[in-house]
């Protein structure tokens, strides 16, 4: 006889749920996996464990005598698991490099949060440019680097992370939040962008020229929050990632304007060095650091 915890956690996912599709759902499984440990489980024990019926499954006699042990060994499992994770708390130092923005709206607030999980690792942040980071990793000064275009030096991996919009914003009191966009109303308007010279510099002046958008006025600023202060007056207007000013749109101090067949993503990446595997504490924080939907 042979049975696993995973098959008690399925015969008490089902017992609960009363049906196998609601059980697979919860657990996360495909209906026939989860039928297949059932009757696994059943054949090991030489017994039924339910009662079929139209309306699902009902415990029967056999299963309920089960049901304390299952409780009980799933209960002991979670506790094993508990003790050996506090006796490997991830110890060590991590050197992480990202973009502006994924620095100051993602990762600012992913760092305190994973530190508060492990105490013993220390983490230092560094914010700049995209291409800067990406050199900085394949020259080994950081060990993990989060930019906003696939690298293009051949020592680096990269991993999809995050995807993101671009949004036209203005202030909430800027008279264009009541009229209907054109891109040659947007021509007319003061641009305030961003004077660093970058990936995502060249990219923005890319797509408005794409939408038909000429820039004859312009203010240039070198950071994001200048940026989202000076649009905030109600004069000028910006292309801004919705991550930088997804808070200020909900407030109601931003407002994003509406352009016929302007829908443009942009994709961040996590890159390493290809030539040594990741250390665990790297990899630990590379899947911790993936931001949540709320986020």
């Amino acid at each position: 006889m042979r049975i696993t915890l995973k098959q008690l956690s399925i015969f008490k996912a089902i017992h609960n749920c009363g049906q196998i599709s609601k059980a697979a759902k919860e657990l996360h499984l495909s209906v026939p996996a989860v039928s297949m440990a059932l009757r696994d489980l059943e054949d090991s024990l030489g017994s039924r464990l339910f009662e079929r019926s139209s309306t699902g499954l009902t415990i029967n006699d056999n299963g309920a005598v089960i049901l304390p042990y299952a409780n009980e060994m799933l209960s002991k499992g979670m506790e094993l698991e508990h003790v050996f994770a506090q006796g490997n708390n991830i110890r060590g130092s991590i050197k992480v490099g990202c973009s502006k923005t994924t620095g100051n709206y993602v990762l600012s607030r992913k760092i305190p949060l994973f530190k508060m999980q492990h105490p013993s690792v220390d983490i230092k942040l560094v914010i700049n440019n995209s291409l800067c980071i990406e050199q900085m990793v394949a020259e080994k000064e950081l060990d993990l680097g989060f930019v906003d275009a696939k690298p293009g030096l051949k020592n680096l991996s990269q991993e999809p992370w995050l995807k993101d919009r671009l949004c036209i914003v203005t202030g909430c009191n800027n008279p264009l939040v009541t009229e209907a966009i054109t891109s040659e109303i947007l021509s007319q308007q003061l641009w305030v962008m961003d004077e660093t010279i970058s990936v995502s510099r060249l990219r923005n002046t890319q797509l408005l020229k794409s939408a038909n958008i000429t820039i004859t006025q312009e203010l240039s600023m070198n950071t994001m929050g200048a940026i989202k202060r000076a649009i905030g007056t109600g004069f000028g207007v910006s292309v801004l990632p919705l991550l930088a000013v997804e808070e200020e749109i909900i407030r109601g101090e931003l407002v994003e304007l509406a352009l016929n067949h302007w829908d443009y993503s942009r994709h961040y990446w996590a890159i390493y060095r290809n030539d040594e595997p990741l250390t665990r504490l790297t990899r630990e924080f590379l899947d911790f650091s993936v931001p949540t939907p709320a986020q």
